[in-house]
C-alpha cells in the first residue's frame, strides 16, 4: 500500500495550517465588538448652566441608536430626557425639562481582544426645555419653553460582559444657545441665551 505521507507536500500543509491558524485566532480570542447595529439605554446625571449662572443638577434617562461603520467609527441618534432644579438660578428659577436629541460619531479605540474599548463623541443636536413657574428676577411670569442648537463632545468606556453585550460609562458636555423662547401667547426668536450642560451616563449597549 502507499504511504500517504510520501504525496504530502508538507511546506504547503505547513502553510496551510498556519493560516487556518491565525483565522481562527481572532475568533476564539475575541471578546468585543463595535461593528454593525448597537441599541443603548442609560440613566444620567446631569447639570445646566444658564447665562452663565450657578450650575444647577438633575437626573434622567437616555436612548441610543448606533451603527458600526468599522471597528472605529459608530454614528448614531440618541435622545435624553432630564428634570433639572434651578432654583438657584440668577435669571431663571423653576423647575426645568430639559430634553438633548444628539447626531454624532463615536470613535472607538478598539481591539477586539479586549473586554474593554474607550472612545470619544461628538455630536451636534438640539435642546428643548421647558420650565413651569417660572421665576424671572423675582417676579412670577409662568411657563416658559426654550429651544435651540447644541454641540457636543465627550468620552467614556465599554465593559463587556460578553463580546455583544456592555456596559457603558461616559460623560457629554454640551454647549450653545437658547435662541427661541415661547410663552403661550408669545414667541420670540432669535435670541441669544447661553447654557451649557453636563451629562454623566450609566447604562448598557447591546449588538443584535
Amino acid at each position: 500500500m502507499r504511504n500517504p505521507l510520501r504525496s504530502l507536500n508538507l511546506p504547503s500543509a505547513f502553510c496551510l495550517l498556519v493560516l487556518m491558524a491565525l483565522a481562527a485566532t481572532p475568533l476564539e480570542g475575541q471578546k468585543s465588538t463595535t461593528r454593525g447595529l448597537n441599541l443603548g439605554v442609560h440613566l444620567q446625571a446631569s447639570s445646566l448652566s444658564v447665562q452663565d449662572g450657578d450650575a444647577d443638577s438633575g437626573g434622567g434617562l437616555g436612548l441610543r441608536v448606533g451603527y458600526g461603520l468599522n471597528r472605529i467609527v459608530t454614528l448614531y441618534f440618541e435622545m435624553d430626557g432630564v428634570s433639572v432644579d434651578s432654583e438657584s438660578a440668577d435669571e431663571f428659577q423653576g423647575t426645568w425639562t430639559l430634553g438633548h436629541v444628539d447626531l454624532g460619531a463615536r470613535f472607538h479605540f478598539a481591539n477586539t481582544l479586549r473586554s474593554w474599548v474607550p472612545y470619544l463623541d461628538v455630536a451636534v443636536g438640539a435642546r428643548a426645555a421647558s420650565v413651569n413657574d417660572v421665576e424671572v428676577n423675582g417676579q412670577s411670569v409662568g411657563d416658559i419653553s426654550f429651544s435651540g442648537g447644541s454641540i457636543s463632545f465627550g468620552g467614556g468606556i465599554y465593559a463587556y460582559f460578553s463580546q455583544t453585550f456592555a456596559l457603558d460609562v461616559g460623560v457629554k458636555f454640551s454647549g450653545g444657545e437658547f435662541t427661541e423662547l415661547d410663552l403661550g401667547s408669545v414667541s420670540l426668536n432669535n435670541l441669544d441665551i447661553e447654557a451649557n450642560s453636563t451629562r454623566f451616563k450609566v447604562g448598557i449597549v447591546w449588538w443584535p
